[in-house]
């Protein structure tokens, strides 16, 4: 005898199924893989990750030495360049996160850490 689940305790099992393997939103903002020019007369980095939270600049590096936060919100970069917005204002960890990601006929500007273009 086959014993059938009613509609409700479907619908609940797959609510809470969802519930569960749907990644957590974490806030972090990073991006892979752009060529990364911090300004200050620092060197370039080619393949970089820079890491956003909280509006600030929480890791900046190569991608080969700088791990990405689970549950990140991932924009790559492969091809395109990030730089200050300003020259006065180096990309560095701690400082409000305004940067420039252009490549490839785009354009994108972050602000405080939020996407405005």
């Amino acid at each position: 005898m086959i014993r059938r689940l009613p509609l409700a305790g479907v619908a609940v099992f797959a609510a809470a199924l969802c519930a569960c393997t749907k990644p957590q939103e974490s806030g972090v903002k990073v991006i892979v893989g752009a060529r990364f020019e911090p300004g200050a007369g620092r060197p370039a980095i080619e393949y970089s990750v820079i890491v956003v939270a909280d509006g600030k600049f929480r890791a900046v590096g190569a991608q080969s030495a700088t791990p990405v936060p689970k549950g990140s919100e991932i924009t790559g970069g492969l091809g395109m360049t990030v730089r200050a917005v300003s020259d006065d204002t180096p990309i560095e960890v701690g400082r409000d996160a305004n940067l420039v990601l252009q490549g490839g006929g785009q354009r994108r500007e972050m602000r405080n850490g939020e996407w405005v273009h």
